[in-house]
């Protein structure tokens, strides 16, 4: 038997990979061989293979075994000599221990062709299995089908987990692997349910390497992992042991996980047809119903309609009388560059006052998040009624550049949102709904503003909400002495700004669809009279009311006649203000008046009905 063990062990599946590919690959060769009974012992993690049978070495059996158990020149610059025309193995097995459960893995038929200075051109596995023993849940079991890459890096990957960049040195980021691909797998979890993926594929995986091995770090938070299961095991507090050297041992740990974020890039890809059945834990007189997910493609980078970021599409899901779904999930533009900069900023000043924080610096760029035909069925919430059905449309949100974490733009939209109007909560407005017709409401909204920064105004595009055959208002405006101190990070200076801003002019228009018929038909019928009377009586309300309420001003009398119109002839009602001042109308100027006529002298209103 031919066994080889590294001086450094590590805890993680993650090194798996790179032992296989070092263990599998070889050098300028032009001698062909065969090894059997191949043993890597990482501890927790040991890589079996009964027989390899290798093709094009020009290095001879003894000195090949030496590029793998030779300590005196670095990893990396061994891996660069691995060159062959072809490794091939019938089996691998990867057996890993992670506390009680045990976790065997089983690749057959593995090919690996065209090595060269440790670059292998492409790699193919033909089926795998995976069994596990030691869960609460029980035996897991599943089978694996092909899978194949190509243009994998070895010598950098190598690089990556067991070398570290020199002081002040950015080392580049290379490509590790062009292309990867995986035909699909099903895993039965035991008592936890089952669950199988279709195929995957990946593309432009990058690394480089970072201020620490990525092995160290790995070891590292498998280390500190296993702390934290003793403490929760012996119920010892989590600051019980909190001396100088542990809390700085955990600083330096946090800056090198945060490190890791700058090591990778994850390309573009994609993965198709998820199925899961989770069956929750069993709880004492609780009955729990198994869930039901599919997602028929999940997608990140290049691969997703918006060409970077994540999407999930076709979600459904099922449990007991509840199902539902979501046609699509998407983000895009987001960025956490600047969060992790904060962080390290914080670790490296940790005695510094929690308060003296600016916590607005810690939010990421916030990018596009979109929502698409979401759906869901819940079972009736009085016995014999129909199910409750509620959906959406549209949902999205998007953020544009921010100044201290704060977007300068916003756009929010809600489009058809469907809810039921219930008897059961017993409200009044729900019953004059239901008597008016109104079964469900039909709503959507809308929001666009911006920060203009050369004008120090705040346009406010669009603000609208409606509901489909009811009403719709929308509103525009502009608020004005808007400056950059209004992102600031001093809060008070902030504050200020906000106080200093005034309001230059604003446009609503009311839509009616029918809402205002149905209240004055509601109204006929709760007080027993005719639906005109009612009508004529709201029209004088209107008019008199208003014209009593608002004063005598030419602004306040062209409310009140739109109004009285509107309410005579439902149609479309459009109030148009504007400060008479350029400067705008500010909160000094509001809180100084005496009486709410007063502000007609400070503004040019108009209204009109159609």
């Amino acid at each position: 038997m031919i066994a080889a063990r590294p001086r450094r062990t590590t805890h993680l599946a993650g090194t798996a990979l790179a032992a296989i590919l070092m263990t599998f690959a070889s050098s300028a060769w032009a001698a062909d061989f065969q090894l059997d009974n191949v043993k890597i012992d990482l501890g927790k993690l040991v890589i079996n293979a009964p027989k390899v049978t290798i093709k094009g070495s020009t290095l001879e059996k003894d000195a090949f075994l030496a590029l793998f158990s030779g300590v005196a020149e670095p990893a990396a610059a061994r891996a660069a000599r691995l060159n062959a025309a072809e490794i091939s193995a019938p089996e691998l097995s990867l057996v890993q221990t992670v506390g009680d459960q045990k976790q065997t893995t089983i690749y057959r038929d593995i090919r690996l062709t065209d090595i060269r200075e440790g670059k292998i051109g492409r790699g193919e596995s033909a089926s795998g299995s995976i069994t596990a023993d030691g869960a609460t849940t029980g035996p897991m079991k599943g089978e694996l089908k092909r899978t194949a890459f190509d243009a994998f890096d070895l010598r950098q990957i190598t690089r990556v987990l067991t070398e570290k960049a020199g002081p002040g040195a950015n080392e580049a980021m290379l490509p590790v692997i062009g292309n990867f691909e995986q035909d699909g797998y099903s895993l039965d979890m035991g008592k936890a349910g089952k669950m199988s993926l279709g195929k995957t594929t990946a593309r432009g995986f990058a690394a480089k390497v970072g201020p620490e091995p990525l092995l160290d770090v790995m070891s590292r938070l498998a280390a500190a992992s296993e702390e934290v299961e003793r403490k929760q095991g012996g119920k010892k507090p989590a600051d019980a042991d909190k001396s100088p050297t542990k809390t700085e041992a955990e600083r330096q740990l946090g800056l090198s996980v945060l490190a890791l974020f700058d090591m990778f890039e994850y390309g573009s890809g994609e993965t198709r047809d998820l199925v899961m059945n989770v069956s929750p834990p069993p709880k004492a007189g609780v009955k729990a119903d198994a869930v039901d997910m599919r997602i028929a493609r999940m997608a990140f980078g290049e691969s997703t309609p918006a060409k970077s970021g994540f999407a999930m599409e076709g979600l459904q899901f099922r449990s007991g009388e509840a199902k539902g779904g979501i046609d699509s999930i998407g983000y895009s533009g987001f960025a956490f560059g600047s969060v992790i900069r904060e962080l390290r900023a914080a670790l490296a000043e940790p005695d510094k006052p929690i308060d003296e924080f600016d916590f607005r610096r810690f939010i990421p760029t916030l990018g596009t998040v979109r929502l698409a035909g979401i759906s869901i069925d819940a079972p009736a919430i009085i016995t014999g009624k129909e199910p409750v059905k509620i959906s959406l449309g549209t949902f999205e949100i998007k953020a544009g550049e921010q100044l201290n974490g704060i977007p300068t733009s916003l756009a929010v939209t809600i489009d058809k949102l469907v809810t039921p109007i219930s008897e059961s909560t017993g409200h009044p407005a729900a019953k004059d709904m239901i008597a008016m017709g109104i079964r469900s409401l039909d709503l959507s909204a809308k929001l666009d503003l911006a920060w203009e920064a050369a004008k120090n105004e705040i346009a406010i595009r669009t603000l609208s909400f409606g509901g489909a055959g009811l009403a719709q208002i929308e509103a525009s405006g502009t608020l004005g002495n808007v400056t950059k101190d209004l992102f600031a990070s001093d809060l008070a200076l902030a504050q200020v700004a906000a106080l200093g801003a005034t309001a230059r002019n604003l446009q609503v228009k009311l839509q009616n669809y029918g809402l205002v018929e149905k209240l004055i038909e509601n109204e006929a019928r709760k007080s027993k009279r005719k639906v005109e009377d009612v009508r004529q009586q709201f029209t004088m309300v209107a008019s008199l009311g208003l014209a009593a309420v608002l004063g005598p001003s030419d602004g306040a009398k062209s409310v009140a006649a739109a109004a009285s119109r509107f309410v005579a002839k439902p149609g479309t009602l459009t109030v148009q203000a504007s400060a008479k001042s350029a400067t705008g109308l500010g909160l000094a100027d509001v809180i100084t008046m005496t009486e709410p006529t007063e502000i007609f002298e400070k503004i040019d209103l108009k209204a009109d009905a159609q």
